[in-house]
């Protein structure tokens, strides 16, 4: 896909910040979903009204795998000691 980036400077800013926040891939991903190849865009201004519809801010990222992650206590990584049985540590394990 070819089109023309002749941008005010507000456009340009506004090309700058999306990248930013979203990356270009992710960029380029939702415009390949959206623009009709029977109807190619002309201008980059047609990119931004698609890209208008993307949330304000980058969504968390979902943990990959079947691994969750757990919260770190503060004070960094205790052992645990069953205080219910004491004596269950004293020989030596």
């Amino acid at each position: 896909m070819l089109v023309g980036w002749r941008l005010s400077d507000d456009e340009w800013n506004r090309v700058t910040v999306l990248s930013a926040r979203w990356g270009a891939e992710r960029l380029v991903e939702l415009i390949a979903r959206r623009w009709d190849p029977g109807r190619p865009p002309q201008s980059a201004r047609y990119l931004l009204r698609i890209w208008d519809d993307l949330p304000s801010h980058v969504p968390a990222e979902a943990p990959q795998g079947n691994v969750v992650p757990l919260r770190r206590e503060p004070g960094g990584w205790k052992p645990f000691r069953n205080s219910a049985k004491p004596s269950a540590y004293q020989n030596g394990f």
